[in-house]
């Protein structure tokens, strides 16, 4: 099996230790990476989370091939070992399946796809698509796995305001033909969407079309409370689609797939949580908890 390269974009020697600060190896085993064999590279991985520890840097990019990140990702999903988050900071979905609840998990070439009551996932998993650790913050805790793809691969549509997408024909879930509306994030990295059937909740989001986030909630808001409708957020790995009630603003999230829309949240401009920073050179495309999430 070849043995990946842990190059993550950051080519920096630090002055003290002479380590990569993005991908923990020296001058030299970047320089003869190339041309040394498989178990002399296979040494190298086994140095660099300890190196990078030391470093004090929190990521890591992970040994695994694009078959593996691909294993990884429906074992997961058939195994309920946690929970899967696509977004930004402020605008999330969640697939997850609710208690004693089964996932139907397909892999059909590149692409994962789950479904579960009320959520479903498709994940496009290639040659372009890297899997970093993140140490939790909590000793003991379960490390986070960020599934990021190159930035010049991952690019979406940038919407300023609310935006008629038409007709949604990558739906999931049981509800294909309805129009899509693009919420207007603005956001390189993810977008958040609803998918509607003819009523007020469509004739709230034409009205409000052009409106950034922050002006277009408070016109759409009430009416996709009432509905309900399917959201969706996209990132450059594809995309989970949640359908079921809204909670209102002080009840507690359902069990099982679900999304966030903070506006306040969505003010700090961050992509990812705190300590979780990647290189320039990628998107943020999913990242895995393997502990449950707080509601």
């Amino acid at each position: 099996m070849t043995v990946t390269s842990p190059c993550t974009g950051i080519c920096k020697l630090d002055d003290a230790t002479g380590w990569c600060l993005g991908c923990g190896r020296s001058g030299d085993e970047i320089g003869f990476w190339g041309s040394e064999t498989e178990g002399w590279r296979a040494q190298v991985w086994d140095l660099i989370p300890q190196r990078l520890r030391h470093l004090g840097v929190a990521g890591h990019r992970l040994p695994w091939t694009t078959q593996e990140i691909r294993a990884f990702v429906a074992t997961s999903l058939e195994q309920q070992t946690g929970t899967w988050v696509m977004g930004v900071v402020g605008a999330v979905a969640e697939f997850k399946a609710p208690p004693d609840t089964p996932v139907d998990v397909t892999v059909q070439g590149d692409h994962v796809i789950a479904r579960t009551r009320n959520g479903a996932l498709r994940m496009l998993i290639n040659e372009e698509v890297r899997a970093l650790a993140f140490d939790p913050p909590d000793q003991g805790a379960h490390p986070r796995i960020l599934l990021a793809a190159k930035r010049e691969r991952g690019r979406l549509p940038v919407s300023r305001g609310v935006a008629d997408l038409g007709e949604d024909r990558e739906s999931l879930l049981p509800d294909r033909g309805n129009a899509l509306f693009d919420l207007g994030l603005c956001r390189k990295e993810a977008r958040f969407c609803v998918r509607v059937a003819e009523g007020a909740a469509k004739e709230a989001l034409q009205r409000a079309s052009g409106l950034p986030i922050a002006e277009g909630l408070s016109q759409i808001g009430a009416a996709l409370l009432a509905e309900s409708p399917t959201r969706i957020v996209e990132t450059a790995l594809g995309r989970i689609e949640v359908q079921g009630q809204i909670p209102g603003p002080n009840a507690r999230s359902p069990d099982g797939s679900h999304t966030h829309l903070l506006p306040d949240h969505l003010e700090t401009g961050r992509a990812l949580p705190v300590g979780m920073d990647l290189p320039r050179a990628y998107l943020p495309g999913a990242i895995f908890w393997r502990t449950a999430l707080p509601s």
